[in-house]
């Protein structure tokens, strides 16, 4: 099955050694740089979380600073001066107020209420010696908590300029545990704003207080705080316990953000309230170097991938045009022209192969020189084995010639005879003596070209029909086979095509055949050949019931110069030299026997064949 051009192409050594450069200088690379980006951003992530993480402990550390310094000052003003705050003058009872008032910078107004919740008085920051206006009050709250004796921290509200503050109210708890009234301060969260945007700072982060309910309580951009907006999307869905936890550890986490962005946040729960802080940075921000490192490795990447593929691309075409070269010169050994030499340009495993190449070239040319010399003295020696076969089928027309010659002597000497007759005489005896003759002819032909020396070049091969050198062979051999007296049939196929290839060779082949049959049958027998035109090949059977040969021997009979003949009958040449030109022909040679049963000997010859 042929196979298709783009598997050919797959299986060729170009893509193989692109594919082996690509894969062996990339896959290092990739596992290092993969690794390395793998460790860039989990070592990032880490950053980014302890940014974050301390971001939000910071904010939540000075919220609840802020309210343990608030509670911590007003609770010693309740507990020292309970009794002066509910039963002195007005006068007394903002003095002590407005003392406090001072000690605490983040608080703008400070007021008394009694048992019933009524404001008795108030002082503010901005308007020294006057109560000021009062803010409003969750008087039920604020007294639900303090006759519990608990503080109040109330909801974060704004105040008249639009700013947050939220109201902490401590109970005054006089002799007897008994619930007098409470101190209410107004604190303002504006410190707490800008500590947001002081933490946040310029990388594209924002801090933001949000309540329980997910409302903003305050935010760098105050007006999303006057907005109004739900930031629930931003909150974690966490049980109490966890929540709990958060009080102490910031939570920190990717999540799409109340923006709708992707994001990474912290979250912490302030202490004694329902207050959170969340610190939030867009994704791309926080990894914005691992995203360049990734951008570069990429970018990297894909330059040193062109960078090997230049480099294998120049290395492929070098191999390949030597692989050319050597594919060019084993090309023209093949095609007969041995000894040819190929030029040897670099010192390298290339030149050394291409040497040794030129090196393998001479010993062919040299086994060929020598497979020509031996085949020639096969030839000889089988042209010496022909002789007295020659010389006596030369012989007898040459007899038949003289006794003609003589008889027409004899006839044209006669006066006796009629000239019709005489003439008839004549005109057949001249007949017989060109036949005779011609016979001579062809007989020397056929033995000059069967030991003339053949040539090993493309221009000595031509198209040969096999039907045809077996009767030339046979017809060199006939003296030996009927002297012999072996009976020879044939069955020759008539529908065997020409075969391109060494004729001469072939004959030699087929005459060899028939010369070791013959020997092997001295007291007569039987000789049988046949030709067959198979489907690839055409066949050729030479069958004898001769003496055969032994199965130890049989293993041997293709060796040169091993012969079962004695001494000056063989020498061993023969089948050596018809197996090495079988071979050449891209055929082979079969041969079977079994010692006093005979031999058979079968050759197969390709159709076409390319000249070697």
């Amino acid at each position: 099955m042929n196979m298709s051009k783009h598997a050919k192409r797959f299986q060729s050594i170009a893509f193989k050694l692109l594919t082996f450069s690509i894969i062996m200088s990339l896959i290092p690379l990739l596992f290092l740089g993969g690794s390395n980006l793998t460790r860039a951003k989990d070592y990032l992530w880490e950053s980014v979380k302890y940014q974050h993480s301390y971001g939000t402990s910071r904010v939540v550390k000075e919220i609840n600073f802020l309210l343990e310094e608030a509670e911590r000052v007003i609770t010693v003003l309740a507990e020292a001066n309970g009794t002066v705050l509910i039963s002195s003058d007005t006068g007394e009872q903002e003095r002590l107020l407005y003392s406090c008032l001072t000690n605490l910078p983040y608080v703008e107004r400070m007021s008394l209420l009694d048992g019933k919740g009524y404001e008795i008085t108030g002082v503010s920051r901005f308007d020294i010696g006057k109560s000021g206006a009062s803010q409003e009050k969750d008087v039920e709250n604020i007294f639900k908590s303090i006759k519990n004796f608990q503080t109040y921290i109330g909801p974060v509200l704004l105040d008249q300029h639009g700013q947050p503050y939220f109201q902490l109210a401590i109970p005054i708890i006089l002799q007897g545990n008994d619930v007098k009234g409470a101190v209410v301060a107004d604190i303002s969260l504006r410190s707490v704003v800008d500590l947001l945007s002081k933490v946040a700072g310029t990388s594209g982060a924002w801090l933001f207080l949000v309540d329980q309910e997910g409302h903003l309580i305050g935010h760098e951009d105050f007006s999303q705080v006057l907005s109004n907006r739900n930031v629930q999307a931003s909150l974690p869905l966490l049980s109490e316990e966890e929540e709990e936890l958060t009080r102490e550890n910031p939570l920190v986490r990717t999540y799409l953000s109340y923006t709708g962005e992707k994001v990474v946040g912290a979250y912490a729960k302030v202490s004694g309230t329902d207050w959170a802080v969340i610190y939030e940075q867009p994704e791309t921000k926080a990894f914005s170097s691992y995203i360049h490192l990734r951008n570069t490795f990429g970018l990297s990447t894909v330059i040193l991938m062109l960078l090997v593929l230049g480099i294998s691309l120049f290395f492929v075409v070098y191999f390949l045009r030597q692989l050319d070269i050597l594919k060019k010169g084993v090309k023209r050994i093949t095609s007969g022209e041995a000894g040819f030499v190929l030029p040897v340009q670099s010192q390298d495993e290339i030149g050394e192969v291409l040497t040794a190449f030129n090196e393998l070239s001479e010993e062919l040319k040299k086994k060929r020189e020598l497979e020509s010399a031996l085949r020639q003295a096969d030839k000889m020696a089988s042209v010496g084995l022909l002789a007295a076969g020659i010389a006596h089928e030369i012989n007898n027309p040459m007899a038949t010639i003289g006794l003609s010659v003589e008889e027409l002597r004899y006839e044209l000497q006669r006066t006796n005879s009629d000239q019709g007759e005489k003439d008839q005489d004549i005109d057949r005896y001249l007949d017989l003596i060109a036949r005779q003759a011609d016979r001579c002819s062809q007989i020397t032909q056929n033995l000059l070209d069967f030991s003339r020396q053949e040539r090993n070049q493309n221009n000595a091969y031509d198209f040969y029909n096999l039907n045809e050198l077996v009767q030339k062979a046979l017809e060199l051999n006939h003296y030996m086979l009927q002297k012999n007296q072996v009976q020879v049939q044939y069955d020759l196929d008539g529908a065997v095509p020409l075969i391109w290839g060494d004729g001469p060779g072939i004959q030699q082949v087929i005459f060899n055949l028939l010369c070791n049959a013959a020997q092997a049958m001295k007291q007569g027998g039987a000789l049988k050949l046949v030709t067959q035109n198979e489907a690839d090949c055409v066949c050729l059977q030479v069958m004898d019931n001769g003496e055969g040969i032994s199965s130890e021997d049989l293993k041997r009979v293709f060796e040169p110069f091993f012969t079962t003949k004695p001494p000056g009958l063989g020498t061993g040449l023969g089948l050596a030299v018809s197996y090495g030109l079988i071979k050449q022909a891209g055929g082979t040679i079969v041969m079977d026997s079994r010692l006093g049963e005979g031999t058979t000997v079968t050759v197969k010859l390709p159709h076409t064949k390319e000249v070697q």
